[in-house]
C-alpha cells in the first residue's frame, strides 16, 4: 500500500482522535483514552505534502517564506504544519473533530462529571453567568464548551469567535454567527485577529458571544465587553488549575498593552468572571471536570474563590476513581436572584452515595 493510502486510512480510522507525522517520516496515532500508538508508515516529504493536500484541499507549498500554518480540513478537524528551517522536516499535527459532540448527559454517562454538576452549569448557562473552562491540552475543554453551547436558547443571538472551527450548535439555533480569524496570506490580505473580532462583535448585537479559545490580548476586550453588561460569555483557555487560569488571565491582558494597574486588572477579572470550571486528563487517559468555583472577590490583592464542586478521589479495586462532589458552598448570585424575587434550586449541591 502507497504511503499516502496508509496515512489516509489511519485519518479516516474513527477510532483515532489525533495523528501526528514527524519530519523523519514517523506516524503516530492516539485513540480515545490511550497512549501513542506507531503506524506502520514512513512518508517522504512529497507524501506528507500530499496527504494534507488530500485532506485540506489545494495549498501552498512551505517553506521560508510560510514555515507553519493552521488549517482546516475539509470534515472539521484541525491541521497544523511546520516545515524546515524551523523543524527538520515537514511535519504535520492533526487534531480530529468528532463527528458528533457529546451532550451533557452524555458526559455524564462518561464519567466527566456528575449530574448535580451539569445541572448546576446548565442553569448556569441559562441565567447567562460568564463561565470560563480550563484545563491543559486535550483536557476536554472544548468537548464541555459544546456541550454547554447546545443549552443556549434557540431564539438567542449567538456569535462565536473562533481561529481553527471546531464548535457547533444544533440545528435549532438558527440565529447563530460564525466568526473566524485570518492569517496573512501570500497575497498580502491583513491579518484579522481574535482581538478585533471581539471587538467588532460588539457592535452586532449579540445576546451571546461563545470565544472558542481565549490565548492573547482579546482577553482584555472580553473583560471590558463582560464589564458593560454582556452577561452569559463562555470561553476556554489553558491553564492547569482554576487558580492559575487567573494568572494567566492577567497576563493576557498585560499583553494588550492597556496601561492599567495589575490591582485594577485583578478587580475586572472578579466583576466580569463569575465560574471557573477546571478539566484535567487523569492518569486512566479519562477526562474528568476536577473543579468548578466561583470567583467571589478579592482579598489582600489576590482574587479569592469558593469551591462549589471538587473532585475527590480514592483508590479502588480498579485503580484510582473519583467522583466530583458538591463542596456544601451557596454561590453568591444565588442572593441577587432572591432579591429579584426567585427562588434558584438547591438540589444540586445535595451529595448522593
Amino acid at each position: 500500500m502507497p504511503e499516502i493510502e496508509k496515512l489516509i486510512e489511519a485519518f479516516e480510522d474513527a477510532g483515532v482522535v489525533e495523528l501526528m507525522i514527524n519530519g523523519d517520516g514517523a506516524v503516530y496515532v492516539e485513540r480515545e483514552g490511550a497512549r501513542l500508538e506507531p503506524v506502520a508508515a514512513k512518508p517522504g516529504p512529497q507524501d506528507v505534502l500530499a496527504f494534507v493536500r488530500s485532506i485540506v484541499g489545494a495549498v501552498e507549498e512551505f517553506g521560508p517564506r510560510r514555515p507553519y500554518a493552521d488549517l482546516s480540513a475539509t470534515d472539521g478537524s484541525r491541521v497544523h504544519v511546520m516545515s524546515p528551517p524551523l523543524v527538520k522536516g515537514l511535519t504535520v499535527s492533526v487534531r480530529k473533530r468528532p463527528t458528533k459532540r457529546p451532550s451533557l448527559k452524555e458526559l455524564c454517562e462518561t464519567g466527566t462529571l456528575t449530574a448535580g454538576a451539569a445541572d448546576f452549569l446548565d442553569y448556569c448557562v441559562r441565567q447567562k453567568q460568564n463561565i470560563l473552562i480550563v484545563g491543559g491540552t486535550s483536557s476536554g475543554k472544548t468537548t464541555l464548551l459544546a456541550a454547554l453551547m447546545a443549552r443556549l436558547q434557540p431564539a438567542e443571538r449567538i456569535l462565536v469567535l473562533e481561529e481553527t472551527p471546531e464548535l457547533t450548535l444544533p440545528p435549532s439555533h438558527t440565529h447563530a454567527l460564525f466568526l473566524r480569524t485570518r492569517l496573512r496570506d501570500s497575497a498580502g490580505a491583513p491579518d484579522v485577529t481574535l482581538r478585533e473580532l471581539v471587538v467588532n462583535t460588539l457592535h452586532m448585537r449579540p445576546d451571546r458571544i461563545v470565544v472558542g479559545e481565549t490565548r492573547g490580548p482579546e482577553a482584555a476586550d472580553m473583560l471590558q465587553a463582560m464589564n458593560v453588561g454582556q452577561d452569559g460569555l463562555m470561553t476556554t483557555l489553558h491553564a492547569n488549575s482554576a487558580r492559575e487560569a487567573v494568572a494567566r488571565l492577567e497576563t493576557l491582558v498585560l499583553q494588550a498593552g492597556i496601561d492599567m494597574p495589575l490591582k485594577a486588572i485583578r478587580q475586572n477579572i472578579v466583576t466580569a468572571v463569575d465560574f471557573i470550571v477546571f478539566l484535567a486528563r487523569l492518569a486512566d487517559g479519562s477526562r474528568r471536570v476536577v473543579q468548578i468555583a466561583e470567583i467571589t472577590g478579592i482579598e489582600s490583592e489576590v482574587v479569592s474563590m469558593a469551591d462549589l464542586f471538587t473532585l475527590e478521589l480514592r483508590r479502588g479495586q480498579a485503580g484510582m476513581q473519583g467522583r466530583l462532589r458538591a463542596a456544601g458552598t451557596v454561590p453568591r448570585f444565588y442572593d441577587r436572584l432572591r432579591r429579584q424575587g426567585v427562588e434558584p434550586p438547591l438540589e444540586y449541591f445535595r451529595n448522593d452515595s
